[in-house]
This record gives structure tokens, C-alpha cells and sequence, in this order.
């Protein structure tokens, strides 16, 4: 089961087969819930020998199967031959682990051997799993032996207890709990996409019991065992510190129906990826950022996920505005990088995290997040006009505001910025969504240190005041909207003056301590068409440099330019394409009428996506060039999360993006204004799509003079 590569989840508990680490070299697959590893071993043995895997496949979220095959089986007088036993695992997520096994006997005499389960844990932290180095750990209790099966049990260095509990359906002829626990020893590490160097080689304890079933199969019978395996995660100190506001049942989501079949199947995929990540932590439900390492509430991710989806799904975007406005900062803590008015980046639950070892209770570290917040807000009230929701996010709202225009602001110049530190062990470097501590070089090489305005945050900056000031217009506070009229019209001019590159034809990456430019070519200001900022000039000029083929791979837009000293096509951020990445400036192109580069990009993602072996595409892949025959394929990135929230709602955004659907705050209209469709589509249909109080339904054609498109509903069409 865990040998492969099963992804699966179910609320917070998920299970994740073969699966590489951030560069730790530790096998990383197991059953997860809130940080802590409680599954690191499941074994099967026929008379000792392991089975030989023959497939498995997903059937749904929460389901798989795993098929195997004896290998030979020894006998004195008839020897087992190999694949004579069939062995099915049926592997159930809900709020346990259930395996149902199933063994044939596809030979015509009976068979007698023992079957043995071994299931083991090493109950450590997610975090120490991918490389954060830990000088101790907590401590491997004695295994407490039940008649139907065992409880393995750890008591971190906090004091509080972890357990897995085993159970089997059927009575074992042995059960045998090993003293001592088995030990492994790691290699060192080099992590350079989380700030982690040379973490030495250590000894992990693993503890671990195993049933022995002795066997009796008749011809061509079958024999059968249900496994049960619960986490029950440690109780100690909360991180939680205030109450979120609860919303009910969310409402169904609109659905995007395309006459391409193979465009279907992955807007398909990308729902049902949304859906397996959506989860209900202790603060509230929100997207989970990816599996296996960021089922966590995170800011910055949920929010793109807000954005991407909104016109889709509005009740998400309102699940995670309550939710973050919970956890939003309230004063100042250098550690965890908390101002008031902040929006949190990440929250952990585990034993590091408890302890304090890593500063996640909540961490803060992102500039974005917090301009994010208020785009998000500015265009789902803008969609829904929800009084209750508008009155109950607006103070949080307010606090977002006044940190972007003070702490996010703290030399008065007009721009967000972040200090970038040197890497310490804890805390972020880079601070925008290119988080990764080697993200942001000058054309030189040279690393960027000291205070820094990244581009695209500059962008989010502007379309928050910007957006929201139509927002709170409609509502009345007409002082206010202007001040937010003014502060967006300042950011628009700085970022004019300060990061536009006329001989370019684009936007700096970003200005450092200095104030100076770091004019390395990047993605990053395709952001800035999303947001809204640049002139009809400019953006043809961003859409032209965006087509050349330093930036341009043929599967996306790049991270960073392949000229550039620091471009490496396998790096994190340095060279690689992100989906999302591509699929917001894919958004902001045609928002600008460029449908034919917004086109080009919808079309390599998808080229992307039908090369993965399950149809869905990944957190990102490697940045080498397409072949001019379009024969070859992407190249995976070895840790990249699949499914992850993003790049789950990357196909739907670039999609929804052409269809000139604009939101008009307080009419509570939707309105389509030259609608576009995608190169491969002729007809697609969004089904219960929400304005106001009100659902609609919006047919788009082609027709031999364009697009024209037909409505029920709250819909105005131009």
C-alpha cells in the first residue's frame, strides 16, 4: 500500500505513497494528520515473502486498490508458484484507515501458509520528515497489546501522547510487539529550497507489531481481513487563540461544461482536486495548499485559490476570508513576524510547532497575503452582495488596510515591502509567493538581502485599493473610497516610475534596500495584468516579452528567463513554470484583449496536464524547452505536490478568464462583455453560477461573426 503511489485524503487525515521529500532523501510516505506521521510501515507477507505489486488505481478521493501476486512459495513437496494467490487491498480514508483484504486462490488445490501484517510508526513531525534539523525527539512508548490487534504510542518532548490503533477482524494465531524499536540511520541533506543546510545523520526509532494470520484457502477460495488503523493525535497546548466565524452548507459550486472532451476531463479533474483539498481544520474550512506537505491553512494560497475560483464558487471565497480574518495579526512578534492587521501565511499543528521550534502558531511571514485578502473580499462582495458577510469581514478588511498603509509601508515610499534576512532555520527569506531563499537575484547573480518590494506584490496593492474603493462606493462610504482612489493611483505611478524598464518593454522583478532595480526578467509582472496596473501600452509590450522564447518554454511561462545568470530549468522558482503562475497571467492577458496569448498559455497547460499520468497537473515541472514537433513531454519537478490547490484551479481560471465576465459591485449583475472562447471549444455552458441572491445559468456559442453568448438570470450581456 504505501510502496505506491497512492495519494489519499479525506478532511484532515491523508495517506501518500512513494513519495520523495524536499531533498531530506527520507522516505516520506505514510498515513498524516495534523503534522504527525502516524503510519510509516504496512507490510504484507505470504510465509515471508512480500507480494509482487502488479497495479493500483484511485477510486476516488478518499479510495484506491492496490492488485498483487504471490511470489514462490517453497514448499517441501508442491511449491507455491508465483501469481497462483491473487491479493486485493481496498484502502478507505474517513476518519481511519481501513484496508479490506482479499486473497484468491486461483489453483485448483488448497493452500495453507501464514499471512503476517507489520504496521509500524515513527509518530515524528512533518517538518523533520523534510529536513528542519531537531537536536532531540520525544520518546517510543511500550505498545499496549489488545486481543483484536495493538496501540503504538509516543509522548513528544511536550509531554502529551500520539497513538496509532490497530485492529483486525479476525483473530491472529500470534501478535508479536518487537523490543527495541528497529532503528534507521539518515544521510546528511542539503535543502536549498527551505533555507536547510548540511543536517547531519541521525537515528530514527520506529515502533512497530505484527499479526500473524495462519491461512486455510479451498480451491479457487478466497480468505479475508479488515485492518483498522486510527490516529489519535496529541491533545496539548492549542494553537487555535480565537473563534472563526462559521459559515453553514456551502451551496453547490457552478459547473463549466465544454464541448472538448479532453478539455472536460480536466476541468473535471481540477473540481474534484478542489474538493479532496477543501478541510475542515479547527479554524474552519478552507483549501488545503497540496499534498503531501501543505495540508495546513495557509494565507497566500488559499487566497489565489479565492481569486482563481470566485466567479465559480463565491461560498469558498467567503469559508476563507472568515477563516483567515480569525487568525489576523493583533500586534507585533518579530518571531513569528505578526503586525496588526496581518494575514497569516501558515499554521501548524505538530510537535515542532508546540514547542515552538518552528514559529507557525500562526507564522505571518508573507507580504502578499494580506493585499490578497482584501482582492479577495473587493470581488466576491462584489459578486454576491451579501450585507451580513460585507459588515462581518469589513472590520478585518479595515485592519488589512491599515497595515499595508502603515507596517507594509514603513518607509512611507508607497510600496509593500518585506526584510529579507539571511537564512536563520525558522523564518522565510523571500517573502512573496517565489518563496524559496535563492528566489531573487540581480542580473549579476548576486542574492537579494535587506528590504525588498517585490513587483507583483506592488500589483495585489493596487487592485486592493483599487477594487476595494468601488466596493465601499457602492455602499456609501464615499470619503473612504477615495482615499482608496488615491492610494491606488500612487502605487500605479510609483511602479511606473520606479520598475518599468522602457528599453525592456516590462516591469523589474523587484527594488532592493536601495531602492534599485533588480532587472532580472521574470513572471512575476504578468501579475501586474491580472491586477489591472499597466496601460494598454504597456500591457502589449508585457504580452509581447511574455511570447519570447526566454520565457516562453512552450509549456508555460517561466519563472525566470532563460538568459538570466541564475536560470536553472530544475530550480523551485529559478527557471521552472508554475501553473498558476500561467493561469493568472493567462487571466490578466485577457483582460487586456489579448486572447491569443491567453490562448497559447490555456494550451500548454492542457498539453501539460494530458502528459500526467493521472490527467491533473502538478505544483509546477521543470522549465526545459518544448520540441518544435510538440512530441515530447514536461519534465517533472521530483517534489512537487499533486493535487495542489492552485494548480488544481489553474485550467477552470484560464478558461473562466475568456469569457468577458465582469462583476459590477452593487448592481449585483453579472455582465459579459466580448466573450472569447478557447481555440478547442465551440460551445461551453456555466451552470448555477451566482449573482447576488440569484443563480444563472450562461451559454456561450461560436458563431460565424463571434462569440455570442445567452442568458438566464441576473445577466446583463454587451
Amino acid at each position: 500500500m504505501l510502496d505506491q503511489d497512492l495519494v489519499l485524503k479525506s478532511d484532515e487525515l491523508y495517506l501518500v505513497g512513494e513519495t520523495e521529500t524536499d531533498g531530506s532523501d527520507e522516505r516520506a510516505a505514510g498515513l498524516y494528520l495534523r503534522d504527525t506521521r502516524f503510519l510509516s510501515q504496512f507490510l504484507i507477507t505470504l510465509d515471508s515473502e512480500a507480494p509482487h505489486d502488479l497495479t493500483y488505481r484511485m477510486l476516488g478521493p478518499a479510495a484506491g486498490v492496490v492488485i498483487s501476486a504471490n511470489r514462490l512459495l517453497p514448499r517441501p513437496d508442491d511449491d507455491i508458484f508465483p501469481h497462483s494467490i491473487g491479493i486485493e487491498q481496498w484502502v478507505t480514508l474517513s476518519d481511519v484507515l481501513t484496508v479490506g483484504m482479499t486473497l484468491q486462490n486461483y489453483t485448483p488445490r488448497p493452500l495453507a501458509f501464514p499471512v503476517a501484517i507489520t504496521v509500524g510508526s515513527d509518530f515524528r513531525d512533518l517538518f523533520d520528515i523534510r529536513g528542519f534539523p531537531r537536536e532531540r525527539r520525544g520518546t517510543l512508548l511500550p505498545i499496549e497489546h489488545q486481543v483484536d490487534g495493538f496501540t503504538l504510542r509516543a509522548q513528544g518532548l511536550d509531554g502529551v501522547i500520539a497513538s496509532t490503533e490497530v485492529h483486525f477482524d479476525a483473530t491472529a494465531a500470534a501478535m508479536e510487539v518487537p523490543e527495541p524499536y528497529r532503528l534507521h540511520s539518515e544521510r546528511p541533506v542539503l535543502l536549498p529550497g527551505l533555507d536547510r543546510i548540511g543536517v547531519a545523520p541521525r537515528e530514527i526509532a520506529e515502533s512497530f507489531g505484527s499479526a500473524t494470520f495462519d491461512v486455510i484457502l479451498a480451491p479457487r477460495g478466497a480468505w479475508h481481513l479488515s485492518v483498522t488503523i486510527k490516529p489519535v493525535p496529541a491533545v496539548g497546548r492549542r494553537v487555535s487563540r480565537v473563534a472563526t466565524l462559521h459559515s453553514g452548507r456551502p451551496p453547490t459550486p457552478a459547473t463549466l461544461m465544454v464541448d472538448d472532451a479532453n478539455l472536460q476531463a480536466l476541468l473535471q479533474w481540477g473540481t474534484e482536486d478542489l474538493a479532496m483539498l477543501q478541510t475542515s481544520f479547527p479554524e474552519g474550512s478552507l483549501p488545503a495548499a497540496g499534498i503531501p506537505w501543505y495540508v495546513a491553512p495557509f494565507g497566500r494560497d488559499s487566497l489565489i485559490v479565492g481569486l482563481q475560483t470566485h466567479i465559480l464558487s463565491p461560498h469558498r471565497a467567503i469559508d476563507i476570508l472568515r477563516v483567515l480574518a480569525a487568525y489576523q495579526g493583533t500586534h507585533v512578534d518579530d518571531r513569528r513576524e505578526e503586525q496588526p492587521g496581518k494575514i497569516l501565511h501558515e499554521i501548524r499543528y505538530g510537535e515542532m510547532a508546540r514547542l515552538g521550534e518552528i514559529p507557525h502558531t500562526p507564522y505571518y511571514g508573507s507580504v502578499d497575503a494580506t493585499p490578497l485578502f482584501v482582492m479577495l473580499f473587493a470581488e466576491t462582495i462584489g459578486q454576491i452582495g451579501d450585507a451580513d458577510v460585507y459588515e462581518q469581514l469589513l472590520p478585518a478588511v479595515r485592519r488589512a488596510i491599515a497595515w499595508m498603509e502603515d507596517y507594509g509601508d514603513a518607509d512611507g515610499d508607497g510600496l509593500l515591502e518585506y526584510v529579507a534576512r539571511a537564512p536563520d532555520g525558522a523564518r522565510i527569506v523571500h517573502q512573496g509567493w517565489k518563496d524559496s531563499h535563492d528566489s531573487l537575484h540581480h542580473a549579476d547573480g548576486s542574492p537579494v538581502f535587506g528590504s525588498v518590494a517585490l513587483v507583483e506584490v506592488q500589483g495585489y496593492a493596487y487592485a486592493a485599493y483599487a477594487w476595494l474603493a468601488d466596493v465601499v462606493s457602492e455602499r456609501g462610504d464615499r470619503r473612504w473610497a477615495e482615499h482608496l482612489r488615491e492610494r491606488a493611483a500612487r502605487v500605479r505611478r510609483v511602479v511606473n516610475e520606479r520598475f518599468w524598464m522602457e528599453d525592456e518593454g516590462y516591469y523589474a522583478q523587484a527594488l532592493d534596500r536601495s531602492k534599485q532595480r533588480v532587472s532580472t526578467i521574470s513572471s512575476n509582472p504578468g501579475h501586474l495584468l491580472f491586477c489591472g496596473l499597466p496601460d494598454q501600452r504597456q500591457a502589449a509590450l508585457i504580452a509581447a516579452r511574455l511570447r519570447q522564447p526566454d520565457l516562453d518554454s512552450g509549456w508555460g511561462i517561466r519563472t525566470l528567463g532563460s538568459h538570466e545568470m541564475t536560470f536553472n530549468p530544475l530550480s523551485y522558482h529559478n527557471g521552472s513554470v508554475w501553473p498558476h503562475d500561467n493561469s493568472l497571467i493567462a487571466a490578466g492577458l485577457a483582460g487586456y484583449g489579448f486572447d491569443g496569448d491567453a490562448d497559447r498559455i490555456l494550451r500548454a497547460l492542457v498539453a501539460v496536464a494530458n502528459r500526467e499520468p493521472l490527467g491533473r497537473l502538478p505544483e509546477l515541472y521543470c522549465g526545459f524547452p518544448r520540441d518544435e514537433d510538440g512530441d515530447s513531454s514536461p519534465i517533472p519537478y521530483p517534489v512537487s505536490c499533486s493535487p495542489q490547490a492552485w494548480a488544481a484551479a489553474a485550467i477552470a481560471c484560464a478558461v473562466v478568464s475568456m469569457l468577458g465576465i465582469r462583476i459590477e459591485p452593487g448592481e449585483l449583475v453579472l455582465r459579459v462583455e466580448n466573450p472569447r472562447l478557447p481555440s478547442s471549444v465551440n460551445r461551453l455552458e456555466i451552470r448555477n453560477i451566482r449573482a447576488g441572491c440569484d443563480r444563472a445559468t450562461i451559454t456561450f456559442e461560436r458563431e460565424a461573426d463571434g462569440v455570442k453568448a445567452h442568458a438566464s438570470g441576473p445577466v446583463a450581456l454587451r
